[in-house]
């Protein structure tokens, strides 16, 4: 048995669970997408390309220097090129296919954690529902919004922020920050 801080009836769950992910037509599926697009050096290179132009935007935009509307009509030309590409599609969709299962998985488990009983569908619902919003309007908090202390405003991030430790207890809770 691996060295984890695992108990061995939680190891054996986790091998369980892994198990039927390895196993699940969705995660086949994208897979074999992924695989596809990576034994393609066209499509590869053409995704490089993009990802390096935009880092290198990117890094010039964070030494402040505004790129010229040159440079983003030529990474916005590159981008189409990839989405057009349906290799690259496919591998676009496949990381996000695999990453939201993965996001929900991890939603169960930290409300479980958080709740000391399993999460009904319906409340995992509502937190990812919760985590879109924040997202959606610029802030992250992890498990839904109850982030334990990791929020990354850390409830200083000059909005209306609910973060605020409860009682004595030394819990922290971000349920979502919203402008003034």
């Amino acid at each position: 048995m691996a060295n984890t801080s695992l108990t061995p009836e939680l190891s054996a769950l986790a091998i369980n669970l892994a198990s039927a992910f390895a196993k699940s037509q969705k995660i086949v599926s994208a897979k074999a997408r992924i695989g596809l697009f990576y034994q393609n050096p066209e499509a590869t290179d053409l995704f490089r390309k993009v990802s390096e132009y935009g880092e290198s935007l990117r890094e010039k935009s964070m030494s402040g220097m505004e790129p010229s509307p040159e440079e983003i009509a030529k990474f916005d030309e590159m981008r189409q090129n990839v989405v057009d590409n349906p290799l690259c599609k496919g591998f676009l969709e496949a990381r996000q296919e695999i990453d939201e299962l993965l996001a929900t998985v991890n939603q169960y488990l930290c409300l479980a954690v958080e709740h000391g009983t399993a999460p009904t569908d319906e409340e995992v619902a509502a937190s990812m529902q919760r985590m879109m919003q924040a997202t959606t309007e610029g802030h992250h908090c992890c498990c839904g919004g109850d982030c334990n202390g990791d929020c990354e405003c850390g409830g200083d991030c000059g909005k209306d922020c609910d973060c605020h430790k409860d009682g004595g207890d030394g819990e922290h809770h971000c349920c979502h920050c919203k402008d003034h």
